[in-house]
């Protein structure tokens, strides 16, 4: 048999492997009875299949995603492995790209995009590699991802000759370049010699710490060593504090205490100078006036109570956002000890006096529609169509958002290259 023929063989019986592999694809397809609040975003994310590939498989309405409890839905299989067909040329270049393909292990903080620029390669390669949908951004720490091999040493293409030193050759820069990032993850903390320390106490955030002290989020997360959650009777440092808590305290105590002592005197003075007459008339008033004495007091302590102003900026309501990173998903869930996506930025907003409504149908309400293009810092991101939106989250700058994303994950930062909103919304 010479070259020719055997070239044509293996695309022959690799067309036929497609085939077979392509059509058991096809007839993995499934069924689901639409249940209440299921949505066809939820329904991607549980098959992990495309929102378009469900619709269209169904004729649902891709304008306002409407399904019905009860309805019964087909499920393709995986967007990925549908698409590849009717390519023997492609069975050979997928063999090839095999070759040079190694795996890695997903690390917290790793992205498609990231792993994609630091394996040279695309977002859509590894979603390809991976059999992942072709909407699909989220990856999770502990998964092992197919990436293609990377960095080319100045060493000249293998030969055919010698196929043994072909496929060795990816595995050294895969092993240096993993090495480089785990050297590049290892924290660089920065102590500058006026600084103090603060243990954390409960119902304590970032953001309140940072306030506190006259310092940023930032300069916080840039002296400590922090984890995913900020736990209670943590040490932290605070570099460079503008204000000292304990000082503001006992000052503020030490005002209310001379303002009190004032008031007496003053109300000492008032009153009579002849004690010994026994004028009932003037009990009433006196009582009245003792009553007045011992409540102002009271009044003095208020100012000491922290008030968010209404009037915050975005970059406020972003920091505060922020602060919440780590904490995790739970449905419904819509204060620090767990959030869903619209149950975190009504409990930010709210922390800023602003009411914009508990889910994210409410929330599109809460102010003007604007494209996304002009969205503020500390503006609402919606996904989907107004009236139908299904996820939300809070616009940080540039492509990046924070939001709570999904059951089994927490609050994290995300990127709108690859998860786009559909319009945004300015809370006045």
């Amino acid at each position: 048999m010479n070259h020719t023929a055997r070239k044509l063989l293996v695309g022959t019986v690799g067309a036929a492997g497609l085939f077979l592999a392509t059509t058991a694809t096809a007839n993995a397809d499934t069924t689901h009875k639409v249940a209440k609040n299921d949505t066809v975003w939820d329904l991607s994310q549980k098959y992990g299949v495309s929102i378009q590939a469900i619709e269209t498989l169904n004729n649902i309405d891709q304008n306002s995603h409407l399904i019905v409890t009860g309805q019964t839905l087909k499920v393709p299989a995986k967007d990925a492995q549908v698409a590849k067909n009717n390519a023997p040329a492609q069975v050979t270049d997928k063999k090839a790209d095999t070759a040079n393909t190694s795996e890695v292990t997903v690390k917290a903080g790793d992205t498609l995009w990231t792993l994609a620029q630091q394996y040279n390669t695309s977002v859509e390669k590894l979603r390809e590699l991976n059999g992942l949908a072709a909407d699909a951004y989220l990856i999770h720490p502990g998964n092992v991802l197919k990436v293609n091999g990377t960095v080319q040493a100045t060493q000249q293409p293998a030969q055919t000759e010698q196929p043994v030193q072909q496929q060795a050759q990816p595995e050294q820069p895969v092993v240096q370049q993993e090495a480089t990032q785990e050297q590049a993850q290892e924290p660089q903390l920065v102590v500058s010699a006026n600084h103090t320390t603060h243990t954390v106490q409960a119902g304590e955030s970032l953001y309140s710490i940072a306030q506190a002290y006259g310092v940023t989020v930032d300069s916080l997360r840039a002296a400590n060593n922090l984890g995913a959650t900020l736990l209670v009777g943590q040490t932290l440092t605070i570099n460079d504090p503008a204000k000292d808590p304990a000082q503001e305290a006992a000052a503020q105590q030490e005002a209310a205490t001379q303002q009190a002592a004032t008031q007496q005197a003053a109300t000492q003075v008032q009153q009579p100078v002849q004690n010994q007459a026994p004028a009932q008339t003037q009990a009433p008033a006196q009582q009245t006036q003792q009553v007045q004495q011992q409540a102002q007091p009271a009044q003095v302590q208020q100012p000491q109570q922290q008030v968010v102003s209404t009037s915050a900026d975005g970059a406020a309501i972003a920091a505060y956002a922020q602060s919440f990173i780590g904490t995790p998903y739970v449905w419904g869930g819509s204060t620090p000890s767990g959030f869903d996506c619209s149950g975190l930025t009504q409990y930010v907003y709210a922390h800023f006096g602003k009411q914009i409504g508990r889910n994210t149908i409410a929330q599109e309400s809460a102010g003007a529609h604007i494209p996304v293009s002009q969205a503020q810092v500390g503006d609402l991101l919606f996904w989907g169509t107004p009236g139908s939106t299904y996820h939300v989250a809070i616009y940080l700058g540039g492509n990046s958002f924070v939001a709570a994303p999904e059951p089994g994950q927490s609050v994290k930062i995300g990127n709108m290259a690859y998860f786009m909103p559909s319009f945004a919304v300015h809370v006045n």
